[in-house]
């Protein structure tokens, strides 16, 4: 197919007649060939043609050659042109990123700020296919076997199926010329290495390269879609009130690594050896520390869950009234006289199971989490039970981290969801009791 042609079907098939599109013009072959091509396109399709030209002021006079190249010929196509000044190395030193990744940063924020409507991006092929060539060669994983998307949001690429040599015959039959970057020889640039290097040397196996690398993508991105759509719903049916994943074991690999990626995208953490780990981690069971996050990864009852490791154990000195040592959740603690325990029993569920005696607590009682060795002896019970063999039978994994103890010089008094240890239960002697209410914020 001819080039205007694709670039007809392409906006016709996306039903973009009669948008406002604006073509991203550096000056540069690709950049001329679409945006002439939009140009003759312009009356029959109806479109309101505009251009823009981001000046990167890297190369000093060339860079000013370019510009005036695309105000010059914008003025004889009666195109509106916008020049958009960016000072991109001052902008690559200030976020301590490389040139290339600051001028497309720098480009893409004058698109979102001076643009209305569609952007056309000349993006070609060749662009495509040494964008997967570069991914395979860093590692990536089938959406970055992708390629360039088509469309992306506002952004369009109706080149994007036509290979440079195909861009370089429409310049020659209409006689158009254009201006040529000097970086372009330079193989510095990653983008050019495998240009002058990598891809001649494939063209050898397969002259059509760009063309079927570009159905390759096409198809991988039909299947992106798809598993990205299935992800999504198993996701959100494994998905726990409390942020955990459930049963994620029972899905097909593939699924579950999309899972865990998206469960560590919500904290920042999203990479390849964090989501590797994980996996492995949710077929084995256990805990282990993220990679740059500060967090803990869990596994284990058919839960998932990320949660703050304890670098210090919290503890408080109990205090009549209101105690907080996790976030998001306090203690209210009150002394009640026995005379008014009845009728306040009667009010509260659960009454007996936050209840101990006021009158044995020796000196300052202190609020904690948990502690490794701890023991209880419940009233009744003829042993004591190790708190951490009840934890892992009793308390979701998700909670466990929040479990409130009160101890005291002589130990241990009181757990949340166990009651109070023996020794300081409520008996016939308690002339006042300590009501300990739990509050979720």
């Amino acid at each position: 197919m001819h080039l205007l042609d694709e670039v007809r079907r392409f906006l016709k098939e996306r039903n973009l007649s009669g948008c406002r599109i604006t073509a991203a013009v550096s000056g540069g072959a690709d950049s001329i060939c679409l945006l002439h091509a939009l140009f003759s396109l312009k009356d029959e399709l109806s479109l309101d043609l505009q251009a823009i030209h981001i000046q990167h002021n890297l190369r000093g006079a060339e860079s000013k050659r370019d510009e005036q190249f695309c105000r010059d010929f914008c003025e004889m196509h009666g195109i509106p042109l916008k020049v958009v000044s960016c000072n991109v190395s001052e902008y690559a030193e200030t976020k301590h990123i490389s040139i290339e990744t600051a001028a497309r940063e720098c480009r893409y924020a004058a698109f979102a700020e001076h643009c209305e409507g569609i952007v056309a991006t000349a993006h070609t092929a060749s662009d495509n296919l040494e964008t997967i060539l570069f991914r395979m060669a860093r590692g990536t994983g089938l959406k970055g076997l992708c390629g360039i998307p088509p469309v992306r949001g506002q952004f369009i690429r109706p080149l994007l199926h036509a290979p440079r040599t195909q861009v370089e015959e429409y310049l020659q039959s209409h006689g158009l010329t254009y201006v040529t970057d000097c970086t372009n020889a330079q193989d510095c640039y990653r983008r050019n290495f495998l240009r002058h290097h990598v891809v001649p040397k494939l063209k050898e196996c397969n002259p059509s390269l760009e063309e079927t690398c570009a159905e390759m993508a096409e198809t991988l991105r039909i299947e992106e879609d798809f598993l990205t759509a299935q992800a999504q719903a198993a996701f959100t049916a494994c998905r726990q009130p409390d942020g955990s994943l459930k049963h994620l074991e029972t899905l097909h690999p593939a699924l579950q690594r999309r899972c865990i990626g998206m469960l560590l995208k919500e904290y920042g953490l999203f990479n390849r050896q964090n989501t590797v780990a994980v996996q492995s981690l949710l077929q084995n069971g256990g805990s282990l520390e993220l990679v740059r996050g500060g967090l803990r990864a869990h596994a284990g009852r058919g839960l998932l869950w990320l949660e703050s490791p304890a670098s210090e154990i919290l503890e408080k000195p109990l205090k009549i009234g209101k105690n907080c040592i996790f976030d998001g959740i306090s203690v209210e603690a009150s002394v009640i006289a026995r005379t008014d325990s009845e009728k306040f029993a009667t009010v509260h569920a659960k009454f007996t199971n936050f209840v101990l005696d006021y009158d044995i607590i020796k000196k300052c009682a202190v609020l904690h989490g948990r502690r490794p060795g701890l023991r209880l002896k419940t009233k009744g019970r003829a042993h004591s039970i190790s708190i951490k063999k009840w934890l892992n039978a009793e308390v979701p994994p998700t909670e466990r981290a929040k479990v409130h103890f009160l101890s005291d010089e002589n130990g241990l008094l009181w757990v949340q969801g166990l009651g109070a240890a023996e020794h300081a239960a409520v008996t016939e002697r308690t002339q006042n009791l300590l009501y300990l209410r739990i509050i979720t914020e």
